[in-house]
């Protein structure tokens, strides 16, 4: 093993870089989560720089971006959890009822199959392990929908 002597200097530069790094993906995670993956994929020059700067290297590490969202009871719908950031921008919407999760399309469901190459089938599988594990939701079967107002579901 090889000692390093680091400076008092070297020690703050250090620090100062991991904490600026640490922002930057910060603020990139936000940016996902704010206006989609297609969009801080383009600030970024693509996917493969996405999922590199985010260091996502498997399905579960993108969704993992999604860990912390508001779990709200539908007002319109009574059977309806909606799991989100912002009002009117529902990520999932879980139907109690028929045990349906409605996964918004655009921002999660088109980047397991592009930056992944998974198949319907197969994100489905994903899904369903990450909701179990996340957000407690056992034998639920996931699907997609648009991410269209009003939680049109398709």
């Amino acid at each position: 093993m090889k000692v390093i002597k680091l400076t008092e200097s070297d020690l703050t530069n250090i620090v100062k870089r991991v904490i600026k790094e640490s922002n930057s993906k910060n603020s990139l995670i936000n940016l996902v989560r704010e206006d989609g993956w297609q969009t801080a994929s383009k600030f970024v020059g693509g996917i493969e720089n996405l999922k590199r700067l985010l260091r996502i290297e498997t399905p579960m590490d993108f969704l993992n971006i999604f860990t912390d969202l508001d779990v709200i009871q539908s007002e319109e719908e009574p059977d309806w959890t909606l799991f989100r950031y912002e009002k009117g921008n529902n990520m999932m919407i879980y139907n109690r009822k028929n045990k349906d999760v409605y996964i918004n399309y655009h921002d999660i469901w088109v980047f397991l199959d592009i930056g992944f190459g998974l198949n319907n089938s197969e994100i489905k599988g994903v899904m369903k392990e990450w909701l179990s594990e996340v957000y407690n939701l056992r034998g639920v079967i996931p699907k997609w929908r648009s991410a269209s107002p009003g939680f049109k579901v398709v």
